[in-house]
């Protein structure tokens, strides 16, 4: 079968190919980090023209429970963030990130069980009266809108990613944003009690890591 002299060859085919490549620059796992503290510190900021911080927080001197809850929260969310970048970009390995994340932030609803179980033991029931529906509302509402906002832009920074698991990539993404979110949260709560931070504040980061999860596979996929 005669060539069409006028058919470009396959070698001239490739180099037409090649001709409209452009460098892309890769993908850096610390620039995500760097825009995921970015966003925690805008919601903290958020928090703070909104409603201002904790008296103890605004001098620096802040309560144990204020620290405690506030280092679990930042470092779950840290471990969880490098988690789902990770899960972002192809052969990265996140499970490490994934397992010391979890186990953080898992602390809260273990210390809820101990404090019921405690109570058991001790015959004195555990005082959720610091659960008003005001309250309660107020710390799912500023949670949810703090995640969001930090969640919004991790789904921004892994659209340049190809993440292939995008049920696993959401579930990452929705969990880092709703502890880091929850941190800017907790600068403002006022509660002083282990009952609240153990309850509501897991109940208000699983509702957030739940709407983000079902939402970020569509962002992501191309």
């Amino acid at each position: 079968m005669a060539l069409d002299p006028d058919e470009p060859s396959i070698e001239q085919t490739i180099e037409a190919l090649v001709g409209d490549l452009r460098p892309v620059a890769p993908l850096r796992l610390w620039r995500g980090v760097a825009v995921g503290l970015g966003l925690t510190v805008l919601a903290i900021g958020g928090v703070w023209l909104t409603f201002g911080f904790r008296a103890d927080v605004m001098v620096l001197h802040p309560a144990p429970i204020v620290l405690a809850r506030g280092a679990a929260l930042l470092t779950g969310g840290l471990f969880l963030l490098v988690a789902a970048l990770r899960a972002a970009v192809p052969g990265r390995a996140d499970q490490g990130a994934t397992v010391l994340g979890t186990m953080v932030l898992a602390i809260m609803p273990v210390g809820l069980m101990g404090l019921l179980l405690n109570g058991i033991v001790s015959g004195r029931r555990t005082s959720f009266a610091e659960l008003t529906p005001l309250i309660t509302m107020r710390c799912f509402g500023i949670s949810f809108v703090t995640s969001l906002l930090v969640g919004a832009g991790l789904v921004l920074w892994m659209r340049r990613a190809a993440p292939t698991d995008l049920a696993r990539a959401g579930w990452l993404t929705g969990w880092s944003a709703a502890a880091l979110g929850t941190f800017a949260y907790s600068l403002f709560c006022p509660s002083q009690t282990m009952a609240f931070v153990t309850s509501v504040y897991p109940a208000a980061m699983l509702l957030a890591a739940t709407v983000i999860r079902f939402v970020t596979p569509p962002l992501l996929r191309w």
